[in-house]
């Protein structure tokens, strides 16, 4: 069942960015976790700026293919402790694998062929 519209899904993408910039100084992060939820929050925020949705600014990038961008970026925020090496650090540890899980829900969940996606430029 597909529950979340292309503006719903960017509310939740500007928050997932914001979230991730905030992680490191809430949770005590070390540098390594640290740095990567800084590359990915940027990450985050740059393809959500170019996504061709009603949050989108650039309208470059299609809604689907955004999609299969978050599913692979979810996989990796799940993984990265163990193949970083900080799968030991509790509080990144969990937090990267919580927000992976997270992603791949509202990726689920999205309709990401539903009105109100721009065709990209």
């Amino acid at each position: 069942m597909k529950i979340l519209n292309p503006q719903i899904h960017g509310f939740l993408d500007y928050g997932l960015a914001l979230t991730l910039y905030v992680a490191p100084t809430l949770f005590g992060f070390s540098a390594t976790p640290a740095m990567l939820a800084y590359i990915v929050a940027t990450a985050q925020l740059v393809t959500s700026l170019a996504t061709a949705y009603p949050l989108g600014v650039m309208k470059l990038i299609p809604f689907p293919v955004h999609g299969v961008i978050e599913s692979l970026v979810a996989v990796g925020l799940i993984a990265f402790p163990w193949v970083l090496g900080f799968a030991s650090e509790t509080n990144p540890r969990n937090f990267f694998v919580g927000a992976g899980v997270v992603l791949l829900v509202v990726v689920a969940l999205t309709d990401y062929k539903a009105k109100g996606t721009a065709p990209a430029r």
